[in-house]
């Protein structure tokens, strides 16, 4: 993906957008020529787009696609979407849960994707996530409750988390779309993760239970 491609796009993209919208993270993928963007709007809302000339590799991103060429089309179409496109709210779960896996690996606590059985590559099953905690040369493996596992599965498939390979084990990383959405919604929640992250057991990860999803 050369330099005049990625300014082609953010272009057509900055000309699609409305007012209340804005351009809050793009990058381009390191493996292959698709580009990601995480679309803000007023409303604390976010969109996740991809620009790209063939399928994602994984099933379990649910990302829309567009193609770059023409540039006009690509903004007409951008557009078009972002007319009737449902936009999907930041929710203070979304902050802690993005929080933990940023500061995990401090504390020797990382999540895994489950694959034991391939159900992460070849898509049998739905999406399922681990703890992996680190302490003393040991490896303990915690299953993750159910709400943890949606929020996790929720931020996976609209991008704001990937998963890389390490020592055999399918791991959970923080893109750049998930970083910036926690920057950009610091003055909302941050107050709220302070209170909660005080008294954290980084051994066994949870949403905490007096959270609602707003």
């Amino acid at each position: 993906m050369s330099e005049q491609q990625e300014l082609q796009a953010k272009t057509a993209i900055v000309h699609a957008m409305r007012p209340q919208e804005r351009l809050a993270s793009f990058y381009r993928s390191r493996k292959s020529k698709s580009m990601y963007l995480i679309l803000a709007n007023d409303a604390g809302d976010y969109l996740p787009i991809r620009i790209s000339n063939h399928r994602a590799f994984s099933g379990f991103l649910s990302v829309p696609t567009f193609e770059l060429f023409p540039a006009t089309r690509l903004e007409t179409d951008i557009r078009a979407y972002l007319a009737t496109a449902d936009w999907i709210p930041f929710t203070y779960q979304d902050f802690f849960v993005l929080s933990l896996v940023k500061y995990g690996h401090h504390r020797g606590s990382m999540i895994q994707i489950d694959d034991s059985y391939l159900t992460f590559s070849e898509e049998t099953q739905a999406i399922a996530f681990y703890q992996v905690v680190r302490s003393h040369k040991q490896i303990v493996m915690n299953g993750l409750s159910v709400k943890m596992n949606q929020v996790l599965g929720k931020l996976y498939a609209t991008d704001l988390i990937g998963s890389f390979t390490k020592d055999g084990l399918l791991l959970v990383y923080l893109t750049e779309g998930g970083c910036r959405l926690l920057d950009l919604s610091a003055n909302k929640y941050m107050d709220q993760f302070i209170q909660d992250y005080a008294t954290l057991n980084w051994r066994v990860l949870d949403v905490p239970s007096n959270t609602s999803e707003d």
